[in-house]
């Protein structure tokens, strides 16, 4: 640890007011009686990387927070003292916003590089999640920095193979080939996705013309909602988009079934 002080240099009747450094192997302990005793004082505000923090820039955070200048969505941010080098995952940069964004945003982090700026999983950010004046809470996660406080909340996309239903769920348009129930689960999981549960199944059901589904009628089908009845679950589309059944869920007969992806 190096701590920068003034040391009065005496010799016979002269002085010599001068500045250095102090290199120290072990902990600085303070154990004065009063807590005005206890501080080290005259630590001026850090300019470069490396720069020992006072309390008062400690406690305004103020290495960590900027102005984003630039454009709306491509954002030029400059911290005091400057990142000298890529920050490391886990950091957090508190900046605000000038303008409204129009699409994915970058951020050139002067001393450090441009990073994208992103929302959950590495989403881009969409038009109109920050708008001007947000303090936008960014965390690097080693290759971008998420915005953990977007003005909304936006759908992830359907992702391919799926077709949109409504803003919560999407939908495959076609059955899947017959699986033992704990099969069809895991297939869908292996997709990041689910057996649908009967509602989701039933609002796709009665708009099937209308979003392209084959087959939705004519052969039952798991869903992931369960029966009145232990290892039943229930089951779907056999004549209509109202009649129901029931299926054993281990050791019953194997059925079609159609993953449902949650946005």
């Amino acid at each position: 640890m190096k701590k920068l002080g003034n040391y009065l240099l005496l010799s016979g009747l002269s002085s010599i007011l001068c500045q250095g450094q102090v290199t120290m192997d072990r902990s600085l302990v303070l154990s004065g009686a009063d807590s005005t005793d206890r501080q080290i004082i005259g630590i001026s505000d850090a300019t470069v990387p490396g720069d020992a923090l006072n309390a008062a820039t400690a406690r305004a955070a103020s290495f960590r927070a900027a102005d984003a200048t630039g454009t709306v969505n491509a954002w030029q941010v400059a911290t005091t003292p400057e990142f000298t080098t890529a920050p490391t995952p886990g950091t957090e940069l508190v900046v605000r916003v000038q303008g409204t964004n129009t699409g994915p945003v970058t951020m050139d982090l002067f001393g450090a590089g441009t990073f994208p700026v992103v929302k959950g999983a590495g989403f881009p950010l969409d038009s109109g999640d920050v708008q001007p004046g947000l303090m936008a809470v960014l965390l690097f996660d080693g290759a971008a920095f998420q915005l953990t406080n977007a003005l909304r909340s936006s759908r992830r996309p359907c992702p391919s193979g799926f077709i949109e239903v409504s803003d919560q769920f999407c939908i495959e348009p076609g059955q899947r080939d017959t699986l033992d129930f704990r099969y069809a689960a895991i297939a869908c999981g292996n997709v990041n996705a689910s057996v649908c549960t009967w509602g989701e199944w039933h609002l796709a059901c009665d708009r099937a013309t209308q979003l392209g589904l084959t087959d939705i009628i004519g052969d039952w089908e798991w869903t992931n909602s369960s029966a009145s009845s232990d290892m039943y679950v229930r089951v779907v589309g056999l004549s209509s988009c109202t009649v129901m059944g029931v299926g054993l869920s281990i050791g019953g007969d194997p059925l079609h079934f159609r993953c449902c992806y949650r946005r």
